[in-house]
């Protein structure tokens, strides 16, 4: 009897610390630096928020956006839940106020390519919610690439929407070396390339392409972390994942994984909390590192 009472404790405090990690985010700072960058710049990125809001009307997120002072907010992906509605409107309402903070640029990630699918039972709903999102004056980026400014500095920005079937649950589908340069342009090197791609199992291509910072969502950081040997599994169901959250540097370029805002399915976040990422992009220094943190 004891034990099982033992056991009950042991799962009551489990889900109010759960209830309790979930209510919470943090604000990760990295420095980027490149000899492209003429004058500092900070940007906010916001990952796999999922619907969630922390305080009402989001505003503790946002309050520490604007913080940040960022002369942009990108956001890879995965602002709501495919499967569930109403996490539209908190999307929405989020939004609103983030393009009064600084213009907003969002990509795809696999809620919404799954949500564009035609057969999709939400599909009607989703099209209404990206023609608010417009609205708003968000910029929507599909596969694309554009210029846009930051401060002082004139910078490419590109988005990838990898097909739904990169995202196949228990396993990493190989992605062809060719892909890159078949849906986006090249690189132009003498400028500064930033890329926005939900999916940071291809971290390898997206830094062979050329980006010299890429910003990616989607593992959430590995659900449950081990201090010292990582994550245990991503949402999509993979084992140690790889790229699961922070910095990595490859072939002397930055690949930035966000552990996310929100959840879905698996609402877990053991040694993982959430996160808000604030960068600042700025001159190479002399000798120094691509990027700190």
């Amino acid at each position: 009897m004891i034990i099982l009472i033992i056991i009950l404790l042991v799962i009551l405090v489990s889900i109010l610390w759960q209830r309790w990690e979930l209510g919470k985010f943090e604000v990760t700072r990295y420095i980027v630096r490149s000899a492209k960058i003429k004058s500092s710049v900070s940007v906010a990125v916001i990952a796999d928020l999922h619907g969630f809001s922390y305080g009402e009307n989001n505003h503790k997120l946002l309050e520490e956006t604007a913080k940040i002072k960022p002369q942009a907010i990108f956001i890879p992906g995965d602002m709501l839940v495919s499967k569930y509605p109403e996490t539209f409107a908190i999307a929405l309402e989020t939004f609103a106020e983030l393009v009064k903070i600084a213009p907003v640029y969002y990509s795809y990630g696999n809620h919404e390519s799954r949500l564009r699918e035609e057969e999709c039972v939400s599909h009607e709903l989703f099209e209404q919610y990206m023609q608010k999102v417009r609205a708003l004056g968000v910029t929507v980026m599909d596969t694309q690439t554009r210029s846009i400014s930051l401060g002082e500095n004139q910078v490419m920005l590109s988005a990838l929407e990898l097909e739904l079937d990169y995202y196949e649950k228990g396993s990493i589908v190989p992605l062809e070396n060719s892909y890159m340069r078949e849906h986006l342009p090249l690189v132009q090197p003498e400028k500064f390339q930033i890329l926005l791609a939900h999916n940071p199992a291809y971290a390898e291509q997206y830094a062979g392409w050329g980006a010299d910072v890429t910003f990616c969502g989607h593992n959430h950081g590995g659900l449950v972390r081990i201090p010292g040997i990582g994550s245990l599994i991503s949402p999509q169901l993979t084992l140690f994942p790889k790229y699961d959250a922070g910095k990595f540097e490859l072939e002397g370029r930055s690949v930035i994984v966000s552990r996310g805002l929100g959840t879905h399915t698996f609402h877990i976040r053991v040694f993982n909390r959430a996160e808000l990422l604030a960068v600042e992009f700025a001159p190479q220094k002399n000798g120094g590192r691509l990027w700190e943190f």
